[in-house]
């Protein structure tokens, strides 16, 4: 197994080295230049977006009658699948390997990932109108005419939703309730197996529970973590300082693109932007295609929002609660983040992060769920029920074994989703483009 371990190390360092890097940003940086930079209309974004959520009923007729989800029900599926552990645990780990100035190529990486992820998404719902394929599988299959390169992506993305998307997030929670809450694994494991068996077993009601979970769970960590800011606010000016100024240092300069043997701010904030985000690797497209809205513009907006409140403020709070609680951020673990936490909500600290995990854990599960389903059924129309028995089976191997290999081998396989979905975004950008600009923001 340590061997096994090491060879993963070593496939997902030359995968996320600098070939993917270099070709997400470049591609980020193209497609916002051909675009006019949309990500730059923030308040035409969240207008047109979570905006429209209080003049109308999200839960439409049109998912009653058809299936296709509500607007509020595809941005809560989509945020839950990208809103998880990553966005406390991983950014502690991400300052501890790469210094403050990680944070602020986490921003860049979500400032071109927003361009990316309004590309995909506007691709994923134009080649989705009267088909039955949901995701980005629909664009390089009828947009490319490469049905094997629409294979590769459905394989790594049900691996990747199997994989970093239960395992590990089941890993997660048993982890904490039996570190934060003194609760017995086999317990733990039980319940999830039944919580997830619950949320899966239908689309209506995974549906109604994702629209309520996340809203909550993610005002939940805002507050929080606005309160341990607020009350330690004398220490932000430096914080921020320490941001832009370690971001440029020599050795950000010096091992930016070399790889992740050298963990430098560079490197660390892209990938770290990169895995909280998802932009660019097409992950969210089977949901945004699944949605009542079927303009591509629109959903492609919904999706730069997607990537603006989970990188740019989720991660960016998380950073902030760390360098203003007066905590040793080169230990990125867990004790960490809780210390720093503590400072601002007392002993309730411990508590609170063990409960956002929780929350966003079990929320990523969820969404992840319907990413690989929607893969699955790609792949072996017709047979749903299998996927939700492995599924299933996932999820307790998870809760009651150790995954860290779980995390090397989703890396590899996240990585291996980049690669086709960053090519036929290159090569379908004329097409986007052309949506683009059907209507101004």
């Amino acid at each position: 197994m340590d061997r096994l371990s090491l060879i993963c190390q070593k496939i997902s360092s030359v995968i996320w080295g600098y070939p993917v890097l270099a070709l997400m940003l470049i591609a980020g940086i193209y497609l916002s230049v051909r675009m006019g930079f949309p990500q730059l209309h923030l308040i035409k974004i969240f207008r047109s977006t979570i905006g429209t959520l209080f003049k109308k009923n999200p839960d439409s007729a049109a998912e009653k009658s058809n299936g296709s989800l509500s607007q509020l029900r595809g941005f809560s599926t989509a945020l839950a699948a990208t809103v998880g552990t990553g966005s406390i645990a991983g950014v502690g780990a991400a300052v501890a390997a790469g210094g403050r100035g990680a944070i602020f190529w986490l921003w860049v990486s979500a400032f071109f990932g927003m361009a990316l992820s309004y590309t995909e998404n506007i691709l994923g719902v134009k080649y989705c109108k009267n088909s039955k394929i949901k995701g980005a599988m629909s664009y390089m299959e009828k947009g490319l005419d490469s049905k094997w390169l629409a294979v590769i992506f459905a394989v790594c993305c049900t691996l990747a939703s199997l994989g970093m998307g239960c395992m590990a997030q089941s890993n997660s929670i048993t982890s904490v309730c039996s570190g934060s809450f003194y609760i017995p694994m086999p317990l733990t494991a039980a319940v999830v197996v039944i919580l997830t068996a619950f949320a899966i077993s239908g689309s209506r009601r995974h549906g109604k529970l994702i629209e309520r979970l996340v809203p909550l769970m993610s005002l939940f960590y805002i507050a929080g973590s606005l309160i341990v800011i607020c009350k330690n606010c004398a220490y932000l000016p430096s914080a921020f300082r320490d941001i832009f100024r370690e971001a440029f240092n020599f050795r950000s300069a010096a091992g930016g693109f070399s790889g992740f043997a050298v963990n430098s701010a560079i490197a660390v904030g892209l990938k770290r932007g990169t895995f909280s985000s998802e932009a660019g690797l097409g992950s969210t497209v089977a949901i945004h295609s699944s949605c009542e809205i079927k303009d591509p513009k629109t959903q492609g907006t919904w999706g730069m929002a997607e990537v603006f409140a989970d990188t740019v403020i989720i991660c960016t709070l998380t950073a902030l609660v760390l360098f203003t609680g007066g905590v040793d951020i080169s230990d990125g673990g867990a004790d960490v983040i809780c210390k720093a936490f503590a400072s601002g909500l007392g002993s309730f600290g411990e508590i609170f992060v063990g409960i956002s995990i929780l929350l966003f854990a079990f929320a990523t599960i969820i969404g992840w769920f319907f990413i690989g389903l929607k893969a699955w059924e790609y792949l072996a129309p017709g047979k749903t029920k299998i996927y939700k028995i492995i599924f299933l089976a996932c999820a307790c191997a998870g809760a009651v074994t150790s995954v860290s290999l779980v995390w090397e081998i989703s890396d590899i396989f996240n990585g291996l989703m980049a690669i086709p979905n960053l090519t036929a975004l290159l090569l379908l950008s004329n097409e986007a483009i052309a949506e683009h600009k059907k209507q101004s923001l």
